[in-house]
């Protein structure tokens, strides 16, 4: 396949990310992680402009967050964490280099008060270049941190 009918493949693929589902989201991350096109011009070249920091940064975005289904690149700095949190959305990402831990969390509480939580951790799970996403549901069903506790950084891709 030719570097043009690679990006237009690509192009193509980008397209489906409105109707893209919860139950679709590990085969479409799927196929745009293991795209060339993709790799090559939206992720290997983040690889070399890596900021040091504490928390990881969003570098491509594609679609609006607001209205439907979006795909954004975050790079993760060595040591950078997210802060324990959940989504009003479902969610899912691949760990397309390097290698991230994931804690997830389950509500002892009623949600009764606001900006707080009582947590437990439920378990943890090691990402690195595989076959499946992490997918979370909303809110309660989704709490989760995600480090990079790596001396290098780590990609990942997210609906």
């Amino acid at each position: 396949m030719s570097h043009t009918q690679s990006v237009r493949t690509l192009a193509r693929l980008i397209t489906q990310l409105p109707t893209v589902t919860c139950e679709d989201a590990n085969a479409f991350l799927l196929a745009v992680t293991r795209h060339p096109a993709f790799v090559a011009t939206q992720v290997a070249p983040l690889l070399s402009h890596v900021s040091p920091g504490r928390h990881p940064t969003i570098r491509v975005s594609y679609g609006a967050r607001e209205r439907a289904t979006c795909l954004q690149v975050f790079i993760w700095p060595a040591g950078a964490a997210t802060p324990i949190h959940d989504h009003t959305a479902w969610g899912a990402y691949y760990c397309l280099f390097g290698s991230l831990v994931e804690d997830r969390y389950v509500r002892l509480d009623d949600g009764a008060q606001p900006s707080t939580a009582r947590l437990r951790k439920a378990f943890r799970r090691n990402w690195f270049l595989q076959f499946t996403a992490s997918t979370v549901h909303p809110y309660a069903l989704g709490i989760h941190r995600i480090t990079n506790p790596n001396s290098a950084p780590a990609v990942s891709v997210h609906l």
